[in-house]
């Protein structure tokens, strides 16, 4: 350290500056990427019969318009208007099928022909016509899924193509929007522009939130350490790990997530911990007075805290490391960078800070001036020391019912991974997500796929019985069914009171006969959503009206036990059921994620103090934290979603560091004194304020995120707050309490 000090501290900061411009170089290569689909890996599942589905029916996202008005749809204005966006929408590259209330067909028999007629061709300003008309789109089986029951909203359903992106798509409906204007307001909903809104959102949080965490970690280090290099060296360790970081996801390939959002909080929050460690100790030995010049003080610190640091930080990088278990992509990469990250921030810190150190100026404190002086901080400390030397069993009683109180708190945690849900407020995208949920019955479907001979008519009655049924299941919105469709069709070949008027074909050449005749009439497209065109394939497609886990499982359920055993049922899927996978993989991902991370520690305890017992204590702080964690957001009702199953690997990597500070001081205070309880005090008193001082950096950085324009990361935001506080009291109170009335002979010798 000398010699880096006294021959080559210009020659590293040289080096870091042509490190820092490659880095930089790589930002180009990043990319947004906001498909919840891409989190499953490909292969399995509802990912495989979504690429079946495909192939054989086309896009099955939908987007949707919403144009309201509180005066009611039914209007030439707004028809004239729905007309030309219909239209325009059409021609959108990457739109498959778009469809509206022109698109409505009136079928029936009319001097012994067929005719398929617009239920709409033109609307007048008469009154009575217009209330007919209503009632008509309401009672028709096509009509009643363009307008809401009330009248004052209508659609225009959109069949996405799955080889067009939404960051195209989106703004091309945006652009046909704005060319036509009008009086009725318009809400757009589904799933690609719910994607292209989060890919929206995540800009705005890495524009907002990372500036805001800076802010929030120079404001808490300059409080802390009342000088100005206790800020700029964290800082400038912190910068540099978050582009080091950024540069190697460009450099990798990978693309940014909502998960990714969390990478430059983490990293401000955690990064600058090291260095934090080693300026505490600096002032530390400055006010002493024994040692004065900065370089030995540099020389000294680096010294006498690196061992504790890489410790600390190689049992971080270990519980970030955790997060590899998860099968979702961005949950495993950013287990990575972030290691990768903190590997560099402990790198800098060791070395990088005692350097920068150097070039500053004796400061010109006079050590005097706090003297007889206690800040809230060391009172707070002395406190705890005084409760851990009267009351050791008492404290550790209050841990032991706190943990009780969160296994049953556990019992009410949910998995939750709608996307829906991750919108607040009242924003545009919020609005159109409750309008297509409520006047239209959801914009996210599933589809049980029929193989076979599926125009015979047992095949037919089977589906019309599967229909009926779903029609009772809470949490279907709209049914689209051959059968329905075959009903329709039949009024067009038989007059009223006939006995084939709304009934099914009876056989399968009748059935084709209806299909041909559709054909024929110029809306095989109406068709091709449902049956493909060798009459192979059809399906049943239901909407849920809501995207909730909840919702998707319950009918997932219903459509499976309804068609268990037939044969003619190939699979149940859709972009509706894509979270239910994903929940499935959220559940694996934290459980063996957690599991990874405490035996990750607990190894890295027992190596360092050499003894099991080490591992032991030393996890039971991260085990209890984790209980409060999981029975807190049971309470709350605070889901497990794709964001907040990444808390216990980070809260086990980053709360273990609190532990072993204390646990690394303790057992060289008791060297000196051989006293437990007086080793306790001088711990406190000492390594404590540098642990409180490391939390709070911590619990600064990582609050940006209650600015986040997403509920789960600000929903993580107070969790990771609460879970790190946790933490800090256990190491605080637990670990000394359990020292003083277990004696562990691993610190004593």
């Amino acid at each position: 350290m000398e010699n880096l000090i006294s021959k080559y501290r210009l020659w590293l900061v040289a080096i870091l500056v042509v490190f820092t411009a490659v880095a930089v170089t790589q930002f180009d290569r990043l990319r947004i990427n906001p498909s919840f689909n891409d989190y499953i890996p490909g292969g399995v599942g509802n990912h495989v019969y979504m690429q079946k589905l495909d192939s054989l029916f086309g896009g099955n996202e939908k987007i949707m318009l919403i144009l309201t008005n509180g005066h009611g749809i039914i209007n030439p204005e707004t028809f004239d208007r729905l007309t030309k966006l219909t239209d325009e929408l059409a021609d959108v590259d990457g739109v498959e099928r778009c469809m509206s209330i022109r698109d409505v067909l009136e079928i029936k028999l009319e001097d012994g022909f067929t005719s398929f007629d617009p239920i709409i061709t033109d609307i007048s300003s008469d009154s009575v016509g217009l209330a007919n008309l209503g009632k008509r789109l309401l009672t028709n089986e096509m009509g009643k899924r363009f307008v809401s029951k009330d009248l004052t909203a209508t659609a225009i359903i959109l069949s996405k193509s799955p080889d067009v992106a939404d960051n195209k798509i989106v703004p091309d409906i945006q652009q046909v929007i704005d060319v036509n204007p009008g009086d009725d307001q318009i809400y757009l909903g589904g799933l690609p522009y719910i994607r292209q809104s989060i890919k929206s959102y995540i800009k705005t949080d890495l524009l907002t939130l990372l500036p805001a965490a800076l802010v929030l970690m120079v404001l808490m280090l300059y409080f802390s350490f009342r000088e100005w290099k206790g800020v700029v060296l964290p800082f400038v360790v912190v910068i540099l790990s978050i582009v080091f970081s950024f540069g190697l996801m460009g450099a990798l390939g990978w693309e940014i997530s909502l998960i990714s959002v969390l990478l430059p909080i983490m990293l401000i929050a955690i990064a600058n911990d090291y260095s934090i460690h080693l300026i505490n100790l600096y002032q530390e030995k400055y006010r002493e007075g024994s040692v004065t010049g900065l370089k030995e003080i540099a020389v000294l610190i680096n010294r006498e805290l690196r061992k504790p640091i890489v410790i600390t930080a190689l049992t971080t990088i270990g519980g970030m490391l955790g997060l590899l278990s998860h099968k979702m992509a961005p949950a495993a990469q950013l287990g990575i960078l972030a290691s990768f990250g903190i590997g560099t921030a402990l790198l800098m810190s060791l070395y990088l800070v005692p350097v920068l150190l150097t070039f500053y100026r004796k400061p010109k404190v006079n050590r005097q001036e706090n003297e007889g002086k206690i800040s809230l901080v060391d009172r707070i400390l002395n406190r705890f020391s005084t409760w851990i030397s009267k009351a050791p069993k008492t404290v550790l009683g209050t841990f032991a019912g706190v943990a009780i109180l969160s296994v049953g708190g556990m019992m009410l945690l949910k998995v939750d991974t709608n996307v829906e849900s991750y919108f607040t407020g009242k924003s545009d995208i919020k609005k159109g997500i409750e309008l297509v949920n409520q006047k239209f019955g959801g914009s996210q479907y599933v589809s049980v796929l029929f193989a076979g001979d599926v125009l015979a008519p047992e095949t037919l009655k089977r589906m019309d019985e599967y229909t009926q049924k779903m029609e009772t299941v809470s949490g279907i919105g709209n049914i689209i069914s051959p059968s329905i469709f075959m009903r329709e069709l039949s009024k067009g070949l038989n007059e009223p009171g006939e006995p084939g008027y709304g009934q099914l074909p009876q056989s399968e050449a009748e059935a084709e006969q209806y299909l041909e005749l559709i054909s024929m009439s110029g809306y095989e497209g109406q068709v091709s959503q449902f049956i493909d065109y060798n009459y192979q394939h059809a399906r049943i497609l239901v909407s849920l009206t809501d995207g909730s886990n909840q919702t998707g499982k319950k009918v997932l359920k219903a459509l499976k036990d309804m068609t268990k055993g037939d044969p003619n049922v190939a699979f149940i899927a859709g972009p509706g059921l894509s979270k239910i996978q994903i929940a499935d993989m959220v559940i694996q991902g934290q459980i063996s994620s957690m599991i990874l991370a405490l035996l990750i520690i607990f190894i890295l305890l027992t190596i360092i103090f050499k003894s099991f017992a080490a591992g032991t204590k030393g996890s039971l702080p991260l085990l209890l934290s984790s209980l409060f964690l999981f029975g807190l957001m049971g309470v709350l009702n605070i889901p497990l979603d794709i964001v907040t199953a990444l808390l216990s690997s980070i809260m086990i990597g980053v709360g273990v560091d609190y532990t072993i500070h204390f646990l690394w001081r303790y057992k060289a205070e008791y060297i000196v004194c051989k006293d437990r309880s007086l080793a306790v005090t001088k711990t406190l008193q000492t390594a404590g304020r540098g642990i409180v001082f490391n939390a709070l950096s911590v619990i600064v950085g990582f609050s940006a995120l209650i600015f986040s324009s997403f509920a789960p990361l600000r929903f993580f935001g107070v969790l990771v707050v609460v879970s790190i506080f946790a933490c800090l009291i256990c190491a605080l109170l637990l670990i000394p309490a359990i020292i003083v009335v277990y004696k562990p002979k691993f610190l004593e010798f």
